[in-house]
């Protein structure tokens, strides 16, 4: 006598479908969460860390720098030739006043009252020093490595300056003396040239100042 086969009902069938499909939902997140889950080889991984001058590492010389950029041509900037002197007479066609007349000042001039200390404008050597020149009263001229000549007129040198002197940019250099001289109307003041391989150019080229 054959035995008759049993047919699974329907909703043993539904059953069976449902597991199987959230035994493949699991496999599928497991899968994901091992492919994402996984992380990417770390890219700076024995990279020598980046340093900056912050940093203070002792092999960076960049760390010993001051705050402000230093100037490597610092020593051939100008600076006012004068302590608190105010510009009086720019290198313009003007009126000159001792001389009644009108004709190019060749210089600045630096308003201050006698016995103002006069500064090197920029480093140099002591070349002449004249005390008795009857329009200009004393003369200093100092001469620079880049074909420049520095005049401060209408002065009283420091005593113990002589020529062949090495002075560097704020050095005194002398006093403002009385007005005398070809500008003696003007009053107490430094007269200031600057002359650059031979010729006499106007001396805010290199102190920028009337432009400020």
């Amino acid at each position: 006598m054959k035995k008759e086969k049993i047919k699974p009902s329907k909703k043993k069938i539904l059953t069976y479908y449902l597991i199987m499909a959230a035994c493949l939902l699991v496999a599928a997140a497991v899968t994901v969460g091992v492919v994402f889950g996984v992380k990417k080889p770390d890219s700076t991984i024995n990279k020598p860390p980046v340093t900056t001058p912050d940093d203070n590492n002792p092999d960076n010389p960049d760390d010993n720098k001051p705050d402000k950029p230093v100037d490597s041509t610092t020593s051939y900037v100008f600076i006012v030739p004068v302590k608190n002197g105010n510009l009086a007479q720019a290198n313009v066609f003007c009126y000159d006043k001792t001389l009644d007349r009108y004709a190019t000042h060749k210089g600045m001039d630096f308003a201050a009252e006698a016995g103002t200390e006069v500064l090197a404008a920029v480093d140099g050597t002591v070349v002449s020093i004249f005390t008795k020149d009857q329009l200009y009263g004393a003369v200093i001229t100092v001469k620079h490595d880049n074909g420049m000549q520095t005049v401060y007129k209408y002065i009283d040198p420091v005593e113990t300056l002589k020529v062949g002197d090495k002075v560097n940019r704020g050095d005194v250099i002398a006093k403002v003396a009385k007005a005398t001289g070809a500008e003696n109307k003007e009053g107490d003041h430094l007269h200031f040239e600057v002359y650059e391989n031979g010729e006499q150019i106007d001396p805010d080229v290199k102190l920028n100042i009337i432009s400020k």
